[in-house]
């Protein structure tokens, strides 16, 4: 069954009429998806970072984990999204900038960085500076976690080479609209 707040869709689908270059997918990830991608993160992590949250249903699922909100960085380019994950999220720390410029604000040594940033569709400099950001940030071999909806792996053959990165496949979750797949990346050696 797909589940999301309708309060979340509201604001998900008024947002992508006002913004549509901003946000790429119709309703937000669902809470199938969700767990998935927050089944790498553990309560003991330091830190922890989630790059575009939009409304927050992946940030909810990392918190039940139970990462404590101080060690959860967000990042998320949408304002208007960003006052609602403050609001829903006190103590994590928001963040109104794109991915790439977590190198200038967040914290080193993250133990996870969870991506709802829609990779594929991107020319292979915004991967590289995507994942160049993030791998700048992460403890060495810390899994880089991206959601996809396409049948191919959401970074490129040329980007994944260019890090050096194997990855692992999730099985298909049918419980999302659209059906998603999540990728869990690590930078090899």
């Amino acid at each position: 069954m797909l589940e999301v707040a309708l309060s979340d869709l509201s604001l998900f689908l008024g947002q992508f009429l006002r913004r549509p270059s901003e946000i790429r997918s119709l309703v937000p990830t669902g809470r199938a998806a969700a767990r998935e991608m927050a089944r790498h993160v553990r309560p003991e992590m330091e830190a922890v970072a989630e790059i575009g949250v939009g409304t927050g249903t992946i940030t909810k699922a990392i918190l039940a984990r139970g990462l404590p909100p101080e060690r959860l960085e967000l990042y998320e380019l949408n304002a208007a999204f960003c006052g609602r994950l403050r609001e829903l999220f006190p103590g994590t720390h928001v963040h109104n900038l794109p991915a790439q410029e977590m190198v200038n604000v967040g914290r080193k040594d993250l133990d996870a960085v969870i991506s709802c940033v829609p990779t594929l569709p991107l020319p292979d400099e915004i991967q590289s500076a995507i994942l160049g950001a993030a791998l700048k940030m992460m403890k060495p071999g810390a899994p880089f976690v991206q959601i996809t909806y396409g049948p191919l792996p959401p970074l490129s053959d040329a980007v994944r080479a260019r890090f050096g990165l194997s990855h692992q496949k999730s099985r298909r979750i049918w419980a999302n609209f659209p059906p998603a797949s999540i990728y869990v990346f690590r930078q090899l050696g």
